[in-house]
């Protein structure tokens, strides 16, 4: 599998990474959505238990399309203006660890909005079903390893949402199918991609 990828490199001291990354997510959600396409990963070089890191990568096997998406008006705008410094696209090393980012969306289940939200809703399918609402299970909460939430606006409603990522340093094979957001779910998309950490990348 030869793959490439290129970085994006937040140059801004103390901003806010997840809100950068969030809109980098963003912008390769609008490019993968307009061509139907699955296959560029996303990795974080610097991905730590406080931060997702100052660099977000794109890695692909076609070079045409990462170089389609590093031509985004956005990124060549904070490009232009010193606020991100673009890698060229390089070959990804043969030696790297290979990851998985996982957006896991079981994780906003856990969270207390969350679960209003679903008793509310079945209690509204409930009524109108003619019956009555009457939940008969107690929420147990259960443990979440570790995560990271990133910020993302919605392209077509301009709706704001949260991913929460999650990193698994062991997957059991190795896949270039992601989701629309270019991270692996628990299910579908097993999408792994190297971990880049350690180089001297920018």
């Amino acid at each position: 599998m030869k793959r490439s990828y290129f970085t994006v490199t937040y140059l801004p001291i103390n901003c806010d990474y997840s809100l950068l990354a969030g809109r980098c997510i963003g912008i390769l959600h609008g490019y993968l959505s307009r061509f139907e396409l699955d296959s560029i990963g996303v990795s974080f070089p610097n991905w730590n238990d406080e931060t997702v890191g100052n660099q977000i990568a794109f890695v692909s096997e076609s070079q045409s399309h990462l170089q389609a998406l590093r031509q985004q008006n956005y990124f060549q705008m904070m490009s232009h203006d010193d606020l991100f410094k673009l890698s060229e696209i390089r070959a990804v090393p043969g030696f790297d660890d290979e990851v998985q980012f996982v957006r896991n969306q079981s994780i906003s289940k856990a969270f207390a909005g969350e679960r209003r939200r679903r008793l509310a809703r079945a209690k509204r399918r409930a009524e109108a079903r003619g019956e009555e609402y009457n939940p008969s299970y107690e929420f147990v909460p259960k443990e979440i390893e570790h995560f990271h939430s990133i910020p993302v606006t919605s392209n077509s409603n301009k709706n704001e949402f949260v991913l929460h990522v999650q990193l698994s340093e062991k997957p059991t094979v190795l896949s270039c199918q992601f989701n629309k957001y270019g991270f692996a779910t628990n299910e579908h998309y097993l999408g792994t991609v190297p971990s880049l950490s350690g180089l001297l990348i920018s």
